[in-house]
């Protein structure tokens, strides 16, 4: 009897060990697909999130420019309604400071309207938008240590705040991507992201077309699994209308507790069409926690 006893004890705690393998192998495929995001350009939500997630942003950025300065702020608010499904709106604000008493007239005619200008608040004519998006998590190898996903940003421009209001929306962005991550080894991560962004005029109803390639190459640096990172995000764009451009951005990601993290960014111009002196930005990052 005690011989039966002793198997039936024997089987259980196997199992329950199997079990506990399991679980924490599948916790441990979770933790290494955990993707490292770009801190400036970056996608909605996360990869792999999981259902009840949330992130809220809070940013702000300073951009000198040959004839004038821009700051950008935003407030940035992420969550997960489903596993895979993240959803992202963000409300940016520009604020511009022409120098030389420089003209909005001036600064399009010498280049300064094209989009790629926006995303360092440096076109004059525009204000603040409503953008929305979403990302999908299509497909995750995790032997790999891969994730591939696809998504969709709507960004719809506002009039400038000197004229805000007449009319309340003067454009709208369409811009649908796709991204793929890896992580190399344990701390080296890795991630492309690209897709044509598609500006039209509300007035003129004209469409002018960019194609935007990012890529974030950055490593887990520090003790145990905290998500301090410091990487290079290159942000490119090409358009036949447009000559190619390009800015580097040299970023460290430190996390200050379980639930906030803070993003330095620095953007260095390689190639651009308005006259980038050099920008800088930073990013809190708040985790509320699962609902």
């Amino acid at each position: 009897m005690m011989k039966k006893i002793t198997i039936l004890l024997s089987a259980f705690a196997f199992s329950q060990c199997a079990f506990a393998q399991e679980i924490s192998t599948e916790n441990n495929e979770q933790k290494e697909l955990k993707h490292y995001m770009p801190l400036y350009l970056d996608i909605p939500a996360e990869m792999n999130v999981k259902k009840g997630y949330q992130e809220i942003n809070i940013a702000g950025g300073f951009a000198d420019f040959k004839n004038f300065s821009g700051v950008r702020t935003l407030v940035e608010y992420d969550f997960a309604p489903i596993d895979n499904l993240g959803f992202e709106i963000e409300v940016p604000f520009i604020f511009v400071n022409n120098k030389n008493n420089s003209s909005a007239e001036l600064l399009a005619e010498e280049g300064h309207e094209h989009m790629a200008a926006q995303e360092e608040g440096a076109a004059s004519e525009d204000a603040m938008a409503l953008r929305i998006g979403f990302n999908y998590t299509f497909l995750k190898l995790p032997q790999a240590k891969a994730t591939f996903s696809a998504g969709y940003f709507n960004e719809l421009e506002t009039s400038p705040f000197k004229e805000f209001g007449k009319p309340l929306f003067i454009a709208n962005v369409y811009n649908p991507f796709i991204a793929a991550a890896k992580i190399w080894g344990s701390r080296l991560h890795s991630m492309i992201y690209t897709g044509p962004a598609i500006k039209q005029e509300f007035k003129s109803d004209e469409t002018k077309t960019q194609y935007r390639f990012n890529t974030i190459l950055s490593y887990r640096f520090g003790k145990g699994e905290k998500e301090n990172f410091a990487g290079l995000e290159c942000n490119q764009t090409f358009g036949s209308e447009d000559k190619p451009q390009m800015i580097l951005r040299p970023q460290v990601q430190v996390e200050l507790n379980e639930r906030l993290k803070l993003g330095i960014v620095a953007g260095i111009p390689v190639k651009t069409s308005n006259d980038l002196n050099g920008s800088a930005f930073l990013r809190l990052i708040y985790s509320p926690g699962a609902k």
